[in-house]
């Protein structure tokens, strides 16, 4: 796939921040019809079927040893479910935007976990840097009034904001484990059965919540192609894109997706609900693009050809 599109890293970073920012849209439109769970399992599903389906095709093959099978587990629950279902969960107290928005702690949060888990990806003046313009980029764009937003008194509020904080935890630690644990198998075999493994284990709990919520599903729409979508896109297609970067660049660099989401939630918002982008948002922009390019991280160049 790759080598028919030879393309840099830093354009497939753009993509797939462009993808995944549209995501906090679909979860929010999805959440009219599906519960959290349903949401975070329902797109699960759909992607590692879809993903399965191209694995089929392109006859790969994995060798399902212990240490594999325990990493591509802990991923799928740590790096897929968990954080689908904190940030659907969220998504009902909270805009989408914000928690976009707010997924802007993961460059710093992976920053000081790279430091301490990872061999090849230590911390550096000028990632240091390049953080710090990144981030000042993430606050002009926020703006005084979605910063004091962010300290609101309200209880479900402040529960919201802090689960999308967790979500990104978890996102960056699977990045990471995937990078340091599975540096041997491909991005798309990673991508495959890490969300085939969190659909498994998402399926009791979504039937659980339905049992237990004793609900009858409205189906909308709007809803159902906007789940289609989480499932296909933003999971499927870019997990894929978050491997393949993880990979090849560095969780450090892959981090700093999470920069440039918050700037594709203003595009998005302008495209799509004709929102003007002030001043802020433009100068936001530029620093973030400047930020990711000066953090772009050479060490990995090492890694064998054989797993680009």
């Amino acid at each position: 796939m790759y080598k028919l599109f030879p393309v840099n890293n830093f354009f497939l970073l753009i993509i797939l921040s462009a993808i995944w920012g549209s995501a906090f849209f679909a979860i929010k439109i999805s959440l009219v019809s599906f519960s959290p769970i349903g949401v975070a399992s329902i797109r699960l599903i759909i992607a590692s079927i879809f993903l399965l389906f191209f694995f089929y095709l392109q006859k790969k093959q994995i060798t399902f040893t212990k240490k594999i099978f325990i990493f591509l587990i802990i991923i799928g629950i740590v790096g897929n479910f968990i954080p689908f279902y904190l940030i659907s969960w969220a998504e009902q107290y909270i805009p989408s935007s914000t928690a976009g928005m707010l997924m802007a702690i993961g460059p710093i949060i992976t920053l000081l976990m790279s430091h301490f888990l990872t061999n090849n990806d230590k911390f550096t003046l000028l990632k240091f840097i390049s953080i710090l313009v990144g981030f000042t980029g993430v606050i002009f764009i926020f703006n005084i009034s979605s910063v004091n937003n962010l300290y609101s008194y309200s209880l479900l509020d402040l529960l919201s904001k802090f689960l999308v904080v967790i979500a990104a935890f978890g996102y960056m630690f699977s990045n990471i484990l995937a990078y340091e644990k599975l540096n041997n198998i491909d991005s798309f075999t990673i991508t495959t059965f890490a969300t085939t493994f969190g659909a498994i284990f998402s399926i009791p709990f979504f039937l659980i919540d339905l049992g237990y919520n004793n609900y009858n599903l409205t189906l909308n729409y709007n809803s159902i192609l906007a789940v289609v979508y989480l499932g296909i896109f933003p999971t499927a297609i870019a997990f894929q894109f978050r491997y393949y970067i993880t990979k090849t660049s560095g969780p450090v660099f892959l981090s700093y997706v999470a920069y440039l989401i918050p700037a594709f939630a203003v595009i998005w918002g302008y495209i799509i609900l004709s929102e003007n982008i002030g001043l802020n948002s433009l100068i936001g922009i530029m620093l973030i693009l400047l930020g990711v390019y000066f953090g772009q991280n050479k060490s990995v160049s090492k890694i064998p050809k054989k797993y680009v």
